[in-house]
């Protein structure tokens, strides 16, 4: 029987703790999805019209076709994002409507990245879950990332912000056992997640790892 493990641990002082007595898990069944995620595209000449629409121009060249997108910018050194983005582009004009996150950010903004979502089969049944973790990895250490986990219906079960998992305080956060796993998941059956990531130098690569037990 496969088995894994979610350990927290921490020592100052000549003191630790750790959550091992309650770390390890068994179950039947696994899910393992490695996904790469493809660059953003920056945005210039940024227009807000409200918190759900805005537009701005693609660089010539970009290879970029109308679809739902999800985008990213950062302000006074936060990272924000609107996730499941209409995007309807006209040669380099994009129109962006809709989605679910944060407001767009105000007229003229500078760091704003637009990526294409990616579609991915991942069969998860969130009453049937004892370990789950999602994880990002970039060679850019300021990379962020969405991994929404949706039924066949496109409704959307979870979703996760990830930040990049070997050199962010928060890269490990996304990753639970037994109850809180079940919790966070339960619902319809996940058949797909849709993700992408904001960097615009290097492509990343969405980790999914998931242990599932007919009686958990």
């Amino acid at each position: 029987m496969p088995t894994g493990s979610r350990n927290v641990a921490f020592s100052l002082g000549g003191y630790s703790f750790s959550n091992g007595a309650v770390a390890g898990a068994s179950f039947d069944s696994i899910v393992v999805n490695e996904i790469t995620l493809p660059i953003a595209n920056a945005l210039t000449a940024w227009v807000k019209t409200d918190a759900d629409t805005a537009a701005g121009n693609l660089a010539g060249g970009h290879g970029q076709t109308s679809g739902t997108y999800d985008v990213y910018w950062t302000i006074a050194g936060v990272y924000y994002a609107r996730y499941g983005v209409t995007n309807t582009i006209t040669i380099n004009a994009c129109a962006l409507d809709g989605g679910t996150g944060d407001a767009f950010p105000a007229t003229a903004d500078t760091t704003v990245t637009i990526s294409k979502q990616t579609v991915a089969t991942c069969s998860i049944d969130g009453d049937n879950v004892v370990i789950f973790g999602v994880f990002f990895r970039s060679s850019v250490t300021t990379a962020t990332a969405s991994a929404d986990f949706q039924d066949a219906g496109n409704a959307s079960i979870e979703q996760f912000d990830l930040t990049e998992v070997d050199t962010t305080s928060a890269g490990l956060s996304q990753c639970f056992n037994q109850v809180a796993a079940r919790a966070l998941l339960t619902g319809n059956v996940i058949t797909q997640l849709k993700a992408s990531q904001s960097s615009t130098t290097a492509t990343g690569t969405l980790y999914v790892l998931c242990g599932q037990d007919s009686t958990p």
